[in-house]
């Protein structure tokens, strides 16, 4: 049967619009119990309340642009946090709902999200050192030439050196399933654990990747040295030009992964001078304005070579031409060379960026971003 022969409610795009309606009903309930969960921990007292004219403005701003849902909690959250109302603020739930999916192509995420690709799509650009991958159960080198399954551990070479392990495809959005080891043909070894490959498959089953540890630079490492720390660059393609928009030292604090889910802590990058912001934050927006753990200070610290850090971003998303918004993670070696660790095309956090820079994600770009979701709604974009 053809789908134009199916019964109305059987047709695919109602489908798809219906499965899109649950998703975001899904993805609401989510963002209000974090919405509320931030407020008890941030506006205990309510100190942020919103006036009426506060909300009235806020209200005006989104409905010009035909959004009518932004829940004016998120605006006093903000308030609570910077002490200033701007209704071009864009909250978490706005964005993921209504300005991701106009200005990303969420059915062809996934497969960049792939970090088994990475080095297809990146052939001339710096990577952490790929030593094996699984993609779909089956085993590659580096070079994507297949290795039996009984000959894998032999790429680790014959004496310890220092891996990492992580799912190439999810499970690393939080810090999750990502370990360090020593390999060997033995295989790997992880404290005082020797785990065989079939212990890893029974872990990862498949789809992961084995890449040896990065050496990143002291000023990176002086923060936290058992994580490899990064910089979250988030860059915006307007008008045919891509250019970064916001940009986090993202660190460690007590892992080995910076990632804010586990632990981790977010400073701000002045994008005009590479100055890194007064405080860091963790997820729960709680200020540090040392490390708790190095007692490395945050003020006055000037992030070094941000610039190519900045035009590696920029190299970057002008390759992924679906993706209108996209946050690169950029390691700094300790050869001065930045590092693309991986980069998201969906599912982008904005709050805490938009916390450490002290304004709107998209700043005085934010008007022209939004008219354009509201043109491409309008034309029936990706629905």
């Amino acid at each position: 049967m053809k789908p134009s022969e199916l019964p109305s409610p059987f047709q695919p795009t109602l489908v798809r619009r219906g499965l899109g309606r649950a998703e975001r009903w899904r993805y609401r309930w989510e963002y209000q119990g974090r919405l509320r969960g931030l407020l008890r921990h941030v506006d205990p007292d309510n100190a942020g309340r919103l006036t009426l004219n506060e909300r009235q403005r806020i209200r005006e701003y989104w409905s010009a642009y035909g959004i009518d849902y932004a829940s004016a909690s998120w605006f006093r959250l903000f308030k609570a946090l910077t002490g200033r109302v701007d209704p071009r603020y864009i909250p978490e739930e706005v964005f993921r709902l209504h300005l991701e999916p106009m200005l990303c192509r969420r059915d062809v995420a996934p497969a960049y999200h792939d970090k088994n690709q990475l080095d297809r799509l990146f052939p001339d650009v710096q990577r952490p050192a790929t030593v094996l991958r699984n993609i779909y159960g089956h085993y590659f080198d580096s070079d994507y030439r297949p290795v039996a399954r009984e000959a894998a551990t032999e790429l680790f070479g014959t004496g310890p050196q220092r891996y990492i392990i992580k799912p190439s495809i999810s499970g690393t959005g939080s810090g999750h399933n990502v370990a360090q080891f020593d390999g060997s043909r033995d295989g790997f070894r992880i404290g005082a654990t020797l785990l065989s490959l079939a212990d890893v498959e029974r872990i990862y089953v498949q789809d992961f990747l084995v890449q040896r540890v990065v050496h990143q630079s002291p000023f990176m490492a002086a923060f936290h040295p058992p994580s490899l720390n990064t910089i979250r660059m988030i860059t915006l393609r307007l008008r045919g030009a891509v250019s970064p928009i916001a940009a986090t030292f993202r660190m460690g604090n007590g892992s080995h992964v910076d990632n804010g889910h586990a632990g981790g802590l977010l400073c701000g990058v002045d994008l005009g001078d590479a100055r890194l912001t007064p405080f860091a934050c963790d997820v729960l927006f709680r200020r540090y304005d040392r490390h708790p753990i190095t007692g490395e200070s945050f003020a006055d610290q000037m992030l070094p070579e941000f610039d190519a850090i900045c035009d590696l971003a920029v190299r970057v998303h002008s390759r992924l031409t679906y993706f209108d918004v996209v946050s690169c993670d950029i390691a700094l070696l300790d050869n001065g060379l930045p590092c693309l660790v991986e980069a998201n095309t969906f599912g982008q956090g904005v709050e805490p960026h938009q916390f450490l820079k002290g304004s709107s994600l998209f700043g005085d770009k934010t008007d022209e971003v939004l008219a354009l979701v509201a043109e491409r709604r309008r034309l029936g974009w990706n629905q």
